[in-house]
C-alpha cells in the first residue's frame, strides 16, 4: 500500500492511494472516497477490496484543494472540515480526475474492464462515472443527492448497483423513493434498502456501523461486479 502519482488530463499529477490484490494480478478498482479524504477507514477498505482480489487505487480528490487530508468524522470540526472540502470541490473535474484513475489502469496493460466503488459522497461520484464515462461498472454505497443527478427517463449507462441505508439522515424518505423510481427506468441499476440500517452503516469502527448489513453490500457488490 503507497502513495502513487498519476497524470491527470490538466498536467496535474494526482496523488493515489495503490494496494495491489492479494492474490496477485488483481480486478481493477477505482476506489472512491468519502468526504474525509484517505484517512483510516479508506485504507482499510482498500485493504479489503485487496484481499477480495482487487487492485485498488484510490485517488486523493481533495489534492487541488489540501493534499493529503485524512479526516476523523467523530471530531465536529474535522466533520466540517469535510463538508467544506466538498463544497469546495469542482464535481466535473473530479470526475475527470477519477477517469484518469481509470485510465491509469488501461496505461498499465490492466485491460479495460474497470470497476469503481465509492462511499457518500464517493457514492454519488461512482454514479456520476456510470453516466458519463467509459468505466465498466460502478457501485455506490449510500450515495448523497442521488435524487438529483439520476435521469427521469432511460439512458445509456454503465451497471450501477446502488446499496441505500433506509435510516439514512442525508436521504430522507422522499428523496429515496424518487432515486428507487428513477433506478428503476435504467436496464442495470439493481437498488438495495438496507432496514433498520443508517449512513456509513458499512465503514468498520463507525456509529452507524452494521457487521450483518455491510457483510450482505459486499457479497452483492463481488457478484455484481463479477458479473
Amino acid at each position: 500500500m503507497k502513495l502513487i502519482q498519476i497524470p491527470a488530463g490538466d498536467g496535474f499529477s494526482l496523488p493515489a492511494l495503490h494496494v495491489p490484490s492479494a492474490s496477485g494480478r488483481g480486478r481493477p478498482l477505482v476506489l472512491i472516497q468519502e468526504i474525509f479524504g484517505i484517512n483510516d477507514a479508506m485504507e482499510q477498505a482498500a485493504q479489503a477490496w485487496a484481499q477480495e482480489g482487487f487492485e485498488v487505487l484510490c485517488p486523493d480528490l481533495f489534492a487541488r484543494q489540501q493534499p493529503g487530508v485524512r479526516l476523523d468524522p467523530r471530531v465536529p470540526e474535522q466533520f466540517q472540515q469535510g463538508i467544506s472540502l466538498m463544497q469546495g470541490m469542482d464535481f466535473g473535474r473530479a470526475i475527470q480526475d477519477l477517469d484518469a484513475a481509470r485510465q491509469w489502469f488501461e496505461t498499465q496493460g490492466r485491460g479495460d474492464k474497470v470497476g469503481a466503488l465509492g462511499y457518500c459522497l464517493g457514492g454519488r461520484l461512482a454514479v456520476m462515472m456510470a453516466l458519463s464515462t467509459p468505466i465498466a461498472a460502478a457501485v455506490s454505497y449510500y450515495g448523497v443527492g442521488l435524487e438529483d443527478l439520476l435521469p427521469a427517463q432511460r439512458v445509456d449507462a454503465a451497471p450501477c448497483l446502488l446499496h441505500i441505508a433506509e435510516l439514512d439522515g442525508f436521504v430522507p424518505p422522499a428523496a429515496r423513493e424518487t432515486i428507487l423510481q428513477r433506478a428503476a427506468l435504467q436496464d442495470r441499476m439493481p437498488a438495495h434498502v438496507y432496514t433498520g440500517c443508517d449512513h456509513a452503516f458499512a465503514r468498520p469502527g463507525g456509529e452507524h456501523f452494521d457487521a450483518e448489513a455491510a457483510a450482505l453490500a459486499r457479497t452483492r457488490t463481488l457478484a455484481f461486479l463479477a458479473a
